[in-house]
């Protein structure tokens, strides 16, 4: 709108100088024309509408200078009024940017907080996971272990019952053995003292 008022006073402006202009020309073509017609009233006419031209393009001309002094206040004024308007709307532009940077950085604390506290609880999780697992494998291998420490004691039983049992068996046959030498010998003494 501003620009409009400018744009406006400065064709007032021109349409006053204009004015003026097409105004001294009209009374000078009008007095040329006369002229060629009657010589004689020309002078007369022309000495008279020279004298008004001249006071009325000297009107125009104040009248036009006192245009341009207004219309050069006006603009200065509406230059003030701009500028005021403009550090008004960039200070408010600032401030509602400032206010806008304060939200985000606040929305970005609360998100990062947010996002620390999953990853904390994902890794607590992942420990008492890993945690629970450990004890179930320590679990496994030590009935694992004992179940190999069975296994080995009962072997070693086994073993020592079979020993026992071969021992036995070969006392026994020893004792057989013997028998039947001692068997031998006597029949062998029997026949040779026979």
């Amino acid at each position: 709108m501003n620009i409009f008022i400018n744009i406006y006073l400065g064709d007032k402006m021109k349409k006053s100088l204009l004015a003026a202009l097409v105004l001294g020309s009209a009374f000078t073509l009008a007095a040329c024309d006369q002229a060629k017609e009657k010589a004689a009233e020309v002078k007369e006419v022309a000495a008279q509408k020279a004298d008004e031209a001249k006071a009325a393009v000297s009107e125009k001309a104040d009248q036009a200078v006192e245009a341009a002094k207004d219309a050069k206040d006006a603009v200065v004024d509406k230059a003030v009024e701009v500028k005021d308007a403009t550090v008004e709307k960039a200070t408010e532009l600032k401030d509602a940017a400032a206010n806008k940077a304060a939200e985000v950085k606040d929305a970005v604390a609360d998100k990062a907080t947010e996002i620390k506290d999953a990853v904390s609880d994902k890794a607590t999780e992942a420990k008492d996971a890993v945690s629970d697992k450990a004890a179930e494998v320590k679990d496994a291998a030590a009935q694992k272990a004992d179940e190999a420490k069975e296994a080995a004691a009962e072997a070693k039983d086994a073993a020592k019952e079979a020993a026992a049992e071969a021992k036995d068996a070969a006392k026994e046959k020893a004792g057989q053995a013997a028998d039947a030498v001692s068997e031998k010998v006597d029949a062998v003494k029997e026949a040779v003292t026979k």
